[in-house]
């Protein structure tokens, strides 16, 4: 993926700034460290993400008439279904303790490639319009064969890491619930990459970004549990908010020739930063059984709503764009399988 080096070298410097924290942690423990009880919890998912598909194109076809009659068809992104993970270390004492946890998702967008011809005077069809961004490309004849198409890194990426303590607010001996508290790390990035064009003649590559830098915020959640003998049913609900800067950019290179070998004509570049604020609302519920003291199996559902996200700039087309409801709001939808440690 273009800029993932970047990304993967600001995740690293992240990760090696918490690792001293994690350490400190686990070494230099309370005398009471015998009262203290370790869990791991390793989760694999399948994850998938509904909202934030852009409109990308839009296919507006018109017939002379009489009567005079035009259509118009709005073409979006779909997010595709994928593997994600969550892996969380927790210590309890009696009534504190601390955690790390650590989301990721990485999956791509799609949509099917499209060709359109009008039918000119011999059919129905009198035009066909192509609008990506602000381009358009018209066809006039069934030798005019329109194309779009999504090529390659249209990719979107998300990952938290949180490090939290926690407070018992009750424990008894077939339930508990806690208050969780802390520092949430975070970065969202969208790629989007497509060419569009009348095909063997001319067209246009684009290209579009929303990089984050490594965001951070506060965290707030409530969890809790029931037991009934090795069976546990475990609920969490959480808010956060990641703070911190987003580049945006896009880029629109224009060209004559067919798509395998084109000839550049002109290229367009523009690229701003600005300041975010991404609120994350999280959901969880889990059913594990325990194997024996230290090993449960478990199923669940985890769902991680991430509000007003800034879609990449420069494309939703711009006549007719404002026509088509354009959510910014991404919800992840995972199921869980779970295997937790308990030491």
């Amino acid at each position: 993926m273009r800029n993932r080096a970047s990304r993967s070298r600001a995740f690293a410097i992240t990760v090696h700034a918490v690792l001293p924290v994690m350490v400190a942690l686990v070494v230099g423990g309370s005398p009471h460290a015998a009262e203290s009880e370790w869990s791991l919890q390793l989760e694999p998912m399948y994850m998938r993400a509904y909202g934030h598909d852009q409109h990308v194109l839009t296919i507006s076809e018109s017939q002379v008439g009489p009567p005079a009659v035009e259509n118009k068809t709005a073409v979006n992104l779909e997010t595709e279904s994928g593997l994600a993970f969550r892996l969380e270390l927790q210590n309890k004492r009696k009534q504190w303790g601390w955690g790390v946890d650590l989301f990721s998702c990485v999956t791509s967008q799609k949509t099917d490639g499209r060709t359109a011809a009008a039918d000119g005077p011999s059919g129905p069809i009198d035009e066909i319009v192509f609008q990506v961004a602000d381009r358009e490309y018209t066809s006039t004849a069934p030798t005019e064969v329109l194309f779009y198409s999504i090529l390659e890194d249209t990719d979107l990426e998300a990952w938290t890491l949180d490090l939290y303590g926690l407070r018992t607010l009750a424990d008894k001996p077939q339930s508990g619930i806690h208050l969780q508290f802390g520092l949430r790390f975070g970065d969202f990035d969208n790629d989007y990459f497509a060419v569009v064009g009348e095909r063997e003649v001319d067209g246009t590559e684009l290209g579009a970004s929303s990089n984050y830098a490594v965001m951070a915020g506060p965290l707030v959640g409530l969890g809790g549990d029931v037991r009934a003998g090795r069976n546990y049913i475990k609920g969490y609900i959480g808010q956060s908010v990641l703070i911190g800067s987003a580049e945006l950019s896009n880029s629109s290179t224009d060209f004559t020739g067919p798509v395998g070998t084109p000839t550049p004509v002109s290229q367009q570049t523009f690229s701003k930063e600005q300041d975010v604020a991404i609120p994350i609302t999280e959901f969880r519920v889990k059913w594990t059984y325990g194997l024996s003291k230290m090993v449960a199996l478990g199923l669940g559902a985890n769902t991680s709503v991430w509000w007003d996200v800034s879609v990449p700039p420069g494309v939703i087309p711009i006549e007719g764009g404002d026509e088509v409801f354009h959510e910014n709001t991404i919800v992840f939808f995972g199921l869980v399988a779970a295997v937790e440690l308990t030491f």
